[in-house]
């Protein structure tokens, strides 16, 4: 796109210097500045074409100030999405230091003696594979629990039926790839913006022009978002664990107690301690899987992106004046912009009927910020109520090349195109 635009850029700078020659006609020597005041003083009125220059030569600064209102066919192009990253870090399954690992429907912990099980030198007390009872002070029996069994752990949870297999619980991880879903969305803007640009002049093209050097800042906004249900593989991280016993109901959150009681002489039910059912579950194991299953997941998504640019533009500039009063002003150049924006991404996996301890997603936001550049071309009338001030109306085409974010492997292409702005507002001379 580049490559187009800055042809287009020195054919109107070209076109600009060979015009002005033509403009700029010799004319004879203006009066000095303090003889036109002391005619002024007297009661005379300079004749025409020496008022337009006495509003010329007033200053060489100008001065614009003003409101900018306008409509670009700008639109931005969401990528890339559907691609959900594994909610925990889960270590090797063959890993014996890894305290805890956490996954989307379960968890295993390691485990070790319980205090109860050990005496003064830390030896363990109670027998693997069985069980231990725990007394108070008083000979009375406040618990029976389950060993500590090396290789085992009773520190473990599943959520789902579907886990359960022929003697293993299988625990698992969801992610999800993108297959390449886009959505195209128009962006918004709030459609007015500020702006305020100043000029120096060059030099004088005879008695009605002058060639300026100009320099121009501008703020303007765009936003752009939609929301979808998409589609995506699905990556699922699987560790299959050995159980030592009979499967316990899902939900399960080990280790299990009940309280044990029995009936009184009088009938009545009398707590006699708690009894610990966990079911010990393999500590590490060496079965771990991937599985990818092509578009087996379904994404409920949304996706936005708001920012906001500082513009400049820089090049000549041509102001003359037709009356006393009616000047114009033409010019073109290059034109740049600070866009700075917030891409937001909210992703979830649909799994239907099936519990997670979490929702499996992405919910986040990046920030960037980047230079594009591209080029103007302007053109405004203006009308001098004295030497120094007036109000001016006109409008700057303005091209810029496409802005490209991305985040996650997602991308959302900012195509801000070309604009058509209007402007008016007061122009000074200082």
């Amino acid at each position: 796109m580049t490559a187009i635009r800055f042809p287009r850029l020195f054919s109107i700078l070209a076109t600009t210097f060979l015009v002005t020659p033509v403009w700029a006609q010799e004319a004879p020597e203006e009066p000095d500045a303090a003889a036109k005041a002391a005619v002024e003083a007297q009661g005379f009125r300079l004749p025409p074409q020496l008022r337009q220059i006495a509003y010329r030569d007033a200053n060489p600064w100008v001065l614009h100030t003003n409101v900018r209102v306008g409509e670009g066919d700008s639109n931005v192009t969401f990528g890339g999405l559907g691609a959900i990253p594994f909610r925990n870090d889960v270590p090797g399954a063959d890993q014996v230091d890894a305290p805890l690992r956490v996954y989307d429907d379960g968890a295993v912990g390691l485990d070790e003696p319980r205090a109860d099980e050990l005496d003064a030198d830390g030896n363990q007390t109670s027998t693997p594979g069985g069980t231990y009872d725990v007394f108070d002070d008083d000979g009375n029996l406040l618990g029976t629990f389950v060993s500590y069994t090396p290789g085992l752990t009773r520190n473990w949870a599943y959520q789902n039926e579907e886990q359960a297999g022929d003697g293993t619980i299988s625990l698992n991880q969801f992610s999800t790839q993108s297959t390449g879903a886009a959505f195209q969305r128009e962006a918004e803007s709030s459609g007015i913006g500020f702006e305020m640009a100043v000029s120096r002049r060059i030099m004088k093209l005879g008695r009605k022009a002058e060639l300026n050097f100009s320099a121009a800042v501008g703020l303007s906004d765009f936003s752009a978002s939609t929301s979808s249900t998409i589609t995506a593989d699905l990556v699922q991280l699987t560790d299959v664990y050995q159980i030592s016993g009979d499967i316990p109901d899902a939900p399960f959150q080990g280790p299990s107690i009940v309280d044990l009681t029995i009936n009184g002489p009088d009938g009545n039910p009398v707590a006699i301690g708690d009894l610990e059912t966990t079911v010990p579950l393999q500590q590490i194991t060496p079965d771990r899987r991937f599985t990818t299953v092509p578009d087996g997941a379904t994404v409920l998504g949304s996706w936005a992106i708001d920012g906001a640019y500082y513009s400049f533009r820089l090049g000549p500039e041509v102001r003359g004046h037709v009356t006393e009063r009616i000047a114009f002003s033409a010019g073109a150049g290059l034109l740049g912009a600070v866009i700075g924006s917030d891409f937001s991404v909210s992703e979830a996996l649909v799994l239907e009927d099936y519990l997670t301890s979490g929702t499996v997603g992405i919910q986040a936001t990046d920030s960037m910020t980047e230079l594009v550049l591209g080029y103007y071309a302007e053109a405004s009338i203006e009308y001098w109520l004295t030497q120094r001030t007036g109000l001016f109306l006109g409008a700057v085409l303005e091209s810029i090349d496409d802005f490209n974010q991305q985040f996650g492997g997602r991308t959302a292409s900012v195509m801000l195109g070309e604009a058509l702005v209007v402007r008016f507002g007061i122009v000074h001379r200082f």
